[in-house]
C-alpha cells in the first residue's frame, strides 16, 4: 500500500511510535503510564490509528498499551509495519512468543519485505511516518535509528513530535526543550514541528492536530 492510498483525513488521524530497543526495567511502569496518557490525549484529539514497527523495547511496550486501551476506546486501531518477514527469526523464545502475540492481537499488519536488507528498518520508519501526522517517541540517544526516524518526521513530514523520554519533573525542562528544538527543527519544518514533553504541550494548550 502506498502513502497515496491514505487520504489526508486518514493521515490526520494516524500516529506512529518509535523508540529505543533497550529500556531500563525500572523505567517500564513510567513508560507504560506515559504511553497511556499520550495515546488517550491523542484519541481525544481525533487520532484513531497507531502504527508500530514491531521492534523489541519501546515499540512492543507501546503496542501492547494500545491493545490495553481498546477496552476504553473500542474503535482505536493498532497497525503493525514489519520491516521484513524474518524480523524475529533469531529472537529468543520468550521475545518471539511476545512478537507472535502482538501479531495476533493487532488490527492489521503490513510486511514490507520477505527478507532483511540493509536499510529495511529505515524503510519501515518512513513507511509509518508517511502515513501519520504525529510521532510518539522515546528518544534519549541522539545517535540512533529512533533519532533518524524523528528527524525524518520533522524535516520531511513537518510533523508534531512528543518525546516521552524527556523528564517532566526536571527544573531544566525549558532548557531541554530549547536544546531539543535546536537539534531537530530545521527551516523546512517551519514552526509546525512541536517537540516537547507531553506536559509542556498541555500547559500551552496546544492540540495534536496539524494546521
Amino acid at each position: 500500500m502506498n502513502a497515496s492510498d491514505f487520504s489526508k483525513e486518514s493521515i490526520s488521524q494516524s500516529a506512529f511510535f518509535t523508540g529505543h530497543r533497550f529500556l531500563k526495567h525500572e523505567d517500564l511502569p513510567a513508560i507504560r503510564m506515559k504511553v497511556d496518557q499520550c495515546v488517550s490525549e491523542a484519541y481525544e484529539s481525533g487520532y484513531r490509528r497507531f502504527f508500530c514497527g514491531c521492534a523489541l523495547g519501546f515499540d512492543t511496550v507501546a503496542a501492547f498499551r494500545v491493545i490495553f486501551l481498546k477496552k476504553q476506546y473500542p474503535d482505536i486501531r493498532l497497525s503493525l509495519a514489519i520491516p521484513c518477514a524474518t524480523q524475529a527469526e533469531r529472537w529468543d523464545p520468550e521475545d518471539r512468543k511476545t512478537y507472535d502475540q502482538l501479531l495476533q492481537k493487532a488490527d492489521d499488519c503490513t510486511v514490507l519485505s520477505p527478507f532483511y536488507y540493509q536499510g529495511a528498518m529505515l524503510s519501515r520508519n518512513r513507511y509509518m511516518a508517511d502515513r501519520s501526522s504525529l510521532c510518539i517517541c522515546w528518544l534519549s540517544n541522539m545517535r540512533s535509528g529512533t533519532a533518524s526516524a524523528v528527524r525524518y518526521a520533522i524535516i520531511h513530514r513537518q510533523m508534531k513530535v512528543i518525546n516521552l523520554a524527556l523528564q517532566e519533573d526536571s527544573s531544566n525542562d525549558r532548557l531541554r526543550e530549547k536544546t531539543w528544538n535546536y537539534i531537530f527543527t530545521s527551516p523546512s519544518a517551519d514552526k509546525n514541528a512541536i517537540t516537547a514533553p507531553l506536559h509542556l504541550l498541555r500547559d500551552r494548550k496546544l492540540t495534536f492536530k496539524n494546521t
